[in-house]
């Protein structure tokens, strides 16, 4: 069994499985956007919905099966629904999803010396009145 990726409605994702014929084993590739998650714990399934010649073609995976070598994430989609089976009746540019953006950093990256020396220029005060600034002149 695989290490199982967290999957997400409307996340690309490519699933390896494994296909015995005769005495002979293979892994094939099925590359789509996960339109729904359904079931919990050993039960959990996923659909994938691909676009091949035109002619969409889905098909459903137990999460936990022994025949799944590898699942990969290509993409992590922005949905804002749970079942995507509205993408049935959509083709082509229609079809596309909103990528997710990216997670920010939680700490911040103090500024190195040379940048605090570029950004911050020493103030020179003379013999003037305290806090003031004087201009000399030649």
């Amino acid at each position: 069994m695989a290490k199982i990726p967290e999957i997400k409605p409307g996340d690309l994702v490519k699933v390896y499985t494994k296909i015995i014929e005769g005495d002979k084993e293979r892994i094939t590739p099925f590359q789509g956007v996960v339109i729904q998650i359904k079931g919990k714990n050993l039960g959990k399934t996923f659909t994938v919905r691909k676009m091949s010649a035109g002619v969409g073609i889905e098909r459903i995976f137990p999460l936990h099966s022994p025949m799944i070598a590898k699942i990969e994430v290509k993409k992590k989609g922005r949905v804002r629904r749970a079942k995507l089976t509205y993408l049935r009746h959509k083709k082509g540019k229609r079809m596309k999803i909103r990528e997710a953006a990216p997670k920010k950093p939680t700490e911040e990256v103090p500024p190195s010396p040379e940048e605090q020396a570029v950004s911050e220029p020493e103030e020179q005060t003379s013999e003037g009145a305290p806090g003031k600034k004087t201009v000399e002149k030649i």
